[in-house]
């Protein structure tokens, strides 16, 4: 199933840190330095999921299967996820449930969360990827494979290898008014194990994410996370155009 294609990536990601109680606290920090959301899968466990912020402990809000909203970073260190729990003394705690480095010069970040059963490590796994518009833009697709296997990934009438474990970015080449694209999926081979069309339009990228059939030759678990990019106003005559992190 797809969501153990996610858990074998993000396992192997992810940063296995003994958990250390952190006591509840919240005061003021610095100017945010970038951003980032979240994409969960699947429902997660916890009633409720906090990221640390300096020493702001800040809530979360996923909706599985679709991003979260942005939040603002103000610390360059990895992200902490926190659930409360009650310490030994009866006093409430933030407690740490899972982390992930940022990327390196990345403004914009985008964490796929998963959760795990591991009882000697975090229940929570991360794997982060940036999110900045210069390097995932409008009209393109972001392939995630994974799967344990080398794979081909045809999409209109472009053609890239994908590593196990790798994300490529191709471009749509869609029309104005957007339109289905052929999308094929092949084995080291070249033989095909998946053919679809998938939707696209100038304004959009799409995240696809590609997993490994539950049983040999079976079929290929695919899910697609589109997201719409609103176009920039027009820029005043003489104006130098905005840019995006």
């Amino acid at each position: 199933m797809i969501r153990n294609r996610v858990r074998f990536l993000l396992a192997a990601c992810a940063l296995l840190l003994a958990t250390y109680p952190a006591p509840l606290h919240a005061q003021a920090s610095g100017k945010p330095i970038g951003e980032f959301c979240c994409v969960v899968l699947d429902p997660l466990p916890m009633t409720a999921v906090f990221y640390r912020d300096g020493k702001n402990y800040l809530p979360l809000e996923f909706s599985p299967g679709s991003r979260s909203q942005r939040y603002p970073l103000k610390e360059a260190g990895p992200l902490e996820l926190y659930e409360k729990a009650v310490g030994k003394d009866g006093e409430l705690i933030y407690k740490l449930v899972g982390k992930a480095p940022l990327v390196a010069g990345a403004r914009r970040m985008l964490f796929l969360v998963d959760h795990v059963a591991n009882p000697s490590g975090l229940p929570l796994r991360l794997y982060g990827v940036n999110d900045a518009l210069d390097v995932f833009p409008p009209g393109t697709i972001r392939f995630f494979n994974f799967s344990t296997a080398a794979l081909q990934v045809k999409f209109g009438e472009q053609v890239s290898k994908l590593p196990a474990g790798e994300i490529s970015v191709v471009k749509s080449n869609v029309s104005e008014n957007g339109g289905f694209i052929p999308f094929l999926i092949g084995d080291p081979k070249g033989e095909v194990v998946f053919e679809t069309r998938l939707f696209s339009q100038p304004t959009g990228r799409d995240m696809v994410f590609i997993g490994a059939p539950a049983q040999p030759g079976g079929r290929v678990p695919v899910k697609v996370l589109p997201q719409l990019i609103a176009p920039e106003p027009p820029q005043p005559a003489g104006s130098q155009p905005s840019s995006s992190p």
